[in-house]
């Protein structure tokens, strides 16, 4: 939660991270001695550890994301090269109207509304949230309202990536679906190394050194939203999650979850965008 109120989430500086974590400890566990969190030591490391899962998550659901978008066209040429550029270029050509409510980029108060955007939001930060005890050393009560710009520029970085690499033939549909009831899986591309001679997923992964640049970009424009804004949206994207979480309430295993997010996915995402697709 905390890491999504970042202005750059791909670099936290080690002193706000241990003071955020000798924060988190002594709010938690009163006796503890918050200065055996530093950088080197266990909990810092594994700090680092979950970062790091969590930056990359985004990469991942949302080329799955797109993946199970792309694979639910009932078109008989849905998965062929030019139907899937073509996709792609209507997503993200121009003004970018993946990111905007009914992809509708002339209105700019419903920016980063998107279906897009909302389920990613929902399933790679929202979610993992859930559950997370207040911390007003932190603010976190202003976190979980508004303060999450961190984490919706990662959303749409990671969604431009997914879209541009389905957009380029990196990445093809067929590679990323799973046997098992057609699932998305979001395998990691790879790219030859011309120099090595050696297939890597560095070239093509969505990381600092590819776009940070991006991500740093999207989030000077979330800027421009008022909490008003970023509150509307965060309320949007938590009508994706409390269904999800009701779901495991009642016994549901985890695949019932992501059974439950494929719907989702395919009732309103793929169903309100191809109609809206077909109007451009």
């Amino acid at each position: 939660m905390w890491a999504g109120s970042f202005a750059d989430p791909w670099a936290i500086p080690d002193l706000e991270l241990m003071t955020a974590l000798r924060i988190i400890t002594t709010s938690l566990v009163s006796d503890f001695d918050s200065h055996a969190v530093c950088p080197g030591t266990p909990t810092f490391v594994l700090a680092t550890q979950r970062l790091g899962l969590w930056r990359s998550n985004f990469g991942s659901t949302a080329i799955a994301l797109i993946a199970h978008f792309l694979v639910l066209d009932p078109d008989d040429d849905a998965w062929s090269t030019a139907a899937v550029r073509r996709t792609c270029n209507e997503l993200i050509d121009g003004p970018l109207s993946f990111l905007y409510q009914d992809l509708d980029a002339t209105n700019p108060a419903h920016t980063y509304q998107s279906h897009f955007i909302l389920q990613l939001f929902a399933h790679a930060h929202l979610r993992p949230c859930i559950g997370c005890p207040d911390i007003p050393g932190l603010g976190t009560n202003a976190m979980k309202k508004y303060a999450v710009r961190g984490a919706l520029s990662l959303c749409a970085a990671a969604l431009e990536h997914a879209i541009r690499l389905f957009q380029r033939g990196e990445v093809q549909v067929d590679d990323q679906m799973s046997t098992h009831g057609m699932r998305a899986t979001a395998k990691t591309p790879l790219k030859l190394n011309k120099v090595s001679g050696k297939e890597s997923s560095s070239a093509l992964a969505f990381s600092e050194q590819n776009w940070g640049t991006s991500t740093r970009d999207y989030h000077a424009s979330i800027s421009k939203c008022n909490n008003a804004a970023m509150s509307e949206i965060v309320a949007m994207a938590h009508t994706l999650v409390i269904p999800s979480m009701e779901t495991l309430d009642d016994g549901s295993s985890p695949g019932d979850l992501m059974d439950e997010f494929y719907f989702a996915v395919n009732t309103d995402l793929r169903q309100s965008i191809c109609e809206i697709l077909c109007m451009l």
